[in-house]
């Protein structure tokens, strides 16, 4: 059961400086199992559609923070810091406590009030309520580098996203029996404009019309989000 915590004082927060909020040891940042814990008090609470937006008090906040639990919503515990400062955090499941995250770096103090990824350092795993994983990915430098992984909620792997260079992310995208469905070329830097695209159908024949492929991409996406 989930300890009863007290949030961070209001002052803090607010600021988004934890320095001097919290009594938190500094570690290596190579293996997380070195790391030492606080004794992981939850810093944030946000509810089911955060998303990162500026708050009127001029600091950027997600949408969805709160300083009280939200029903159907997330709470965020600070594990511990290391040597380069950044803060170790996870995520979970306001209603079940079960982990939202595996254990993950931000970089920033705002980003200990933000779900935008932007903030976020190396690997991260989301997971479903039921424990299943719904994507991996890694960042460096405010970008999405090497493979990411989405899921479907059965396990079966949705979309394969490879971020090559700033101009070249590869795209593959399969429907829920496994079958391929989608591989695309995009330019990252043009708002992800498609270069080279071929969608097939559950058949395997290639998708001419461009509405029937479209709606096959938006599904598989819906999917996923689910």
């Amino acid at each position: 059961m989930m300890k009863t915590l007290l949030l961070l004082a209001s002052s803090c927060v607010l600021s988004l400086t934890m320095v001097g909020c919290t009594n938190l040891q500094t570690t290596s940042s190579a293996p997380l199992s070195g790391t030492v814990s606080t004794n992981q008090p939850i810093i944030a609470y946000f509810d089911p559609d955060s998303g990162e937006e500026e708050c009127s008090c001029g600091s950027t906040m997600d949408k969805g923070y709160s300083l009280t639990p939200v029903e159907n919503g997330f709470y965020r515990k600070l594990l511990g810091r290391d040597a380069q400062g950044r803060f170790l955090i996870q995520d979970f499941y306001q209603n079940s406590d079960k982990k939202q995250t595996s254990p993950f770096w931000i970089i920033e103090p705002q980003g200990l009030n933000s779900f935008d990824s932007k903030y976020t350092d190396g690997d991260v795993i989301n997971y479903r309520e039921n424990g299943n994983i719904q994507f991996k990915s890694t960042y460096k430098d405010q970008q999405l580098v090497g493979k990411s992984f989405d899921y479907y909620a059965n396990n079966q792997l949705a979309i394969e996203t490879e971020f090559l260079d700033e101009e070249t992310t590869i795209q593959k995208r399969w429907y829920e029996n496994g079958k391929p469905a989608v591989n695309q070329k995009m330019n990252p830097a043009d708002d992800y404009q498609i270069l080279e695209r071929t969608v097939f159908d559950e058949q395997g024949n290639t998708i001419e019309d461009e509405d029937q492929a479209q709606n096959i991409i938006d599904t598989i996406s819906e999917k996923v989000d689910q």
